[in-house]
């Protein structure tokens, strides 16, 4: 199928990502804050998107203030190799205050592995407060758990994760099942939490699992950001995947981990692979055009065709059900002053600058 033959339909992505490069000076120029604003505009134009949930820090507030209706914005988290970046911190004011500014959410955060020795487990003290302030204010967590297994195995690790250095069989790093019951722990204490985990919990290649997962922990969801060797694992099992998506339709969420590193083709390949999947029944591969992550695999990838209903629910609705229907709306001159006070002059002096078009 094409781009132009899918369902016509409201799709909001719940995984992107919004880093603008400093120059080589360290600094964020607003003109390049400008140029990839537009950048993503086109990318929601071109393929067909309704709205976009971005993790980019206060970078993502300047989203917000130029596109209100198109934007919603992830707050920052330390992921757990970074918890340096934010020490000390009094968890319950810092997401009320994340909230104040106009986040709809916690952007992408997790356990992707880093050595043991810099690693800080999700279910540690450090994190505590955060997930507790997080339950209590309904915020939502959009969470990255582990990794795909064959990075833990040396014959199995694609050569492009390779050149990534996300391998784990070089050195100290936690497993992947350590990392997996970091979550667990953080889920059994936590029932209310509003949790998204990314690259659908890396679990494709074990239904069962999944389907054990899920039934346990409803207030969880998975996006279906690749990770290409979700759609090859799935179409393994497709009839028996067909299903367990019919049947957790409420618990799935679109997601393409479009990155501003990328072209715009490479970010509607994405959009493609992902909803191709969804709606045809076609036998398909990874388009020469996209991005180096997705894997090029010698089988086919055959897509599930659901039902309206199902597509609609993981297109949007459960999204909103979460985020909100509709974008906040920022304050921006509380914004502004509050991004200064934080020394983040050039988000608040772009984010002044819309206010006087």
């Amino acid at each position: 199928m094409r781009l132009e033959d899918f369902v016509d339909a409201p799709v909001i992505d719940c995984h992107a990502h919004f880093r603008i490069q400093k120059t080589s000076e360290g600094k964020l120029r607003i003109s390049d804050l400008d140029r990839a604003c537009q950048d993503y505009v086109k990318i929601l134009r071109g393929g067909r998107l309704s709205g976009m949930y971005v993790t980019g820090g206060d970078a993502g507030l300047y989203l917000k203030a130029n596109y209100p209706n198109l934007f919603y914005a992830g707050g920052y988290v330390p992921w757990s190799g970074e918890t340096d970046s934010l020490p000390n911190v009094n968890w319950a004011k810092y997401i009320a205050t994340l909230k104040n500014l106009g986040f709809e959410g916690i952007g992408e955060m997790g356990n992707k592995p880093v050595l043991r020795s810099k690693h800080t487990p999700l279910d540690s003290d450090y994190y505590r407060g955060f997930w507790d302030a997080c339950e209590d204010l309904g915020f939502p967590v959009l969470c990255h758990v582990a990794d795909p297994e064959e990075f833990w195995d040396e014959k199995l690790a694609p050569e492009w994760a390779k050149q990534q250095r996300w391998v784990y069989y070089l050195d100290d790093y936690p497993k992947k099942e350590e990392l997996y019951k970091e979550m667990e722990n953080v889920l059994d204490n936590h029932p209310n939490l509003k949790v998204i985990l990314c690259h659908f919990y890396f679990i494709s290649a074990n239904l069962e699992k999944a389907e054990e997962f899920l039934s346990n922990y409803k207030n969880v969801g998975f996006d279906l950001t690749l990770g290409i060797e979700l759609m090859y694992n799935i179409s393994l099992r497709r009839d028996d995947w067909r299903t367990f998506f019919i049947k957790h339709q409420n618990q799935i969420f679109f997601g393409t981990d479009i990155a501003t590193w990328q072209t715009l083709q490479e970010a509607l390949d994405r959009i493609w692979l992902i909803r191709n999947f969804l709606e045809s029944d076609e036998e398909f591969y990874t388009p020469s055009t996209a991005d180096k992550l997705l894997t090029r695999y010698e089988k086919p990838f055959i897509g599930l065709k659901l039902p309206k209903q199902a597509l609609w629910k993981i297109y949007a609705q459960n999204f909103q059900k979460l985020f909100g229907k509709e974008p906040k709306k920022i304050d921006k001159e509380l914004v502004a002053k509050i991004l200064r006070e934080k020394g983040e002059k050039i988000v608040a002096e772009a984010i002044e600058k819309t206010s006087n078009p």
